[in-house]
């Protein structure tokens, strides 16, 4: 699951139009310089308070991945995103519907309320945590098959065929490991958040644009409830790892970084279910009060592809009809079926980019 640098070449457009007053500011504004590095702007990466000193095993050259603290991150997610907490605590949790805001721990500010509409909710935190960019969080219902739910729909953000389909700044978008073995994730995670269905690292690169090449390599999950709820979750590695980078990609470029980040669908009805996407993305160079609206308006994009997505896995030859068939009818099979032949184009990319966030 990747979704990370989702930036719309519109909106960066007119990044690159106000960073000439971001350029002046910076002169008299300390705060307003980031950090440098190699002579290249970045921007801090992964928060060691996610991360534990386990590792577990890959599936791929002898490589170690870090576990992170699955207690502090996801107390986090449930302090900023309610169907994060529904779905780790509820059997039968009721969506949208039954999120009470004036409950949230955190004072968010709204920017749109639609309860009619796709986007049905907007909502953001200017500079949370300290990090100088703001938390966003965006609410949607859609109807969709229940079947595989939490994979197919972080595929919108972790595979390069659907990817490029709504995201049009995204080059790279890849796995560079998987677990090994899931039970190692269980282990660590215990019995409180859910089924483990993919844990690994992903790799996102951006185009050359109105600005230069980002690049981010992220720490992803997919965990699945009982009652049917997904959490897709990702988190910036720290640059202790930066050994895991592709082999390929010898030249490093400006850093995204993903503080947090986290998607949780939440079933409404037999083919109906919500969406809560929260992330907090820092882009290096782009100051928070410009950067929220870009954020905002890319995972709108991801959510209008989404709809029609989604609903095609009711037609007969759709998109997602035809990936779905590709999985085992078995929901509690993971892999993809071995006993008859598959179809390539079905299969959209078969190595399932585990990474970033929008």
């Amino acid at each position: 699951m990747k979704l990370p640098l989702i930036i719309s070449a519109a909106l960066l457009a007119r990044a690159a139009a106000v960073q000439k007053v971001c350029a002046r500011q910076s002169r008299y504004n300390p705060s307003f310089i980031p950090r440098r590095h190699h002579h290249q702007v970045i921007a801090a990466f992964g928060n060691p308070k996610y991360y534990s000193n386990n590792f577990i095993r890959a599936d791929k050259d002898g490589a170690e991945l870090k576990v992170p603290k699955f207690d502090v991150f996801f107390d986090e997610l449930q302090k900023v995103s309610p169907l994060v907490k529904q779905a780790t605590h509820e059997e039968n949790p009721g969506g949208i519907a039954a999120i009470d805001d004036a409950a949230d721990v955190y004072k968010w500010k709204n920017m749109e309320r639609h309860p009619n509409r796709l986007i049905s909710q907007v909502d953001k935190i200017d500079n949370f945590q300290n990090h100088g960019v703001p938390l966003i969080r965006v609410r949607s219902s859609l109807r969709g098959p229940s079947k595989q739910r939490g994979i197919y729909f972080s595929e919108l953000i972790s595979t390069t065929d659907l990817r490029h389909k709504w995201d049009a700044t995204n080059n790279i978008v890849e796995t560079i490991y998987n677990a090994a073995d899931l039970d190692d994730i269980k282990r660590f995670q215990g019995d409180k958040y859910g089924e483990p269905v993919m844990f690994g690292v992903g790799y996102v690169k951006t185009k050359q644009s109105v600005v230069s090449p980002r690049e981010q390599m992220t720490l992803c999950g997919v965990q699945n409830f009982p009652s049917g709820a997904s959490t897709v979750w990702g988190v910036e590695l720290e640059e202790d790892q930066n050994h895991l980078f592709l082999k390929d990609q010898t030249k490093r470029m400006p850093r995204s970084t993903s503080h947090l980040f986290a998607m949780t669908m939440i079933p409404t009805g037999e083919d109906t279910f919500d969406v809560e996407y929260v992330l907090q993305l820092d882009v290096g160079g782009l100051p928070g009060w410009l950067l929220g609206p870009v954020v905002t308006e890319t995972v709108k994009k991801m959510f209008r592809f989404a709809e029609k997505y989604c609903e095609s896995g009711f037609e007969e030859g759709g998109e997602l009809a035809k990936r779905l068939a590709a999985f085992p009818d078995d929901e509690e099979e993971s892999s993809l079926r071995t006993d008859e032949p598959i179809d390539e184009a079905c299969v959209l990319d078969e190595n399932r980019a585990l990474l970033m966030p929008p």
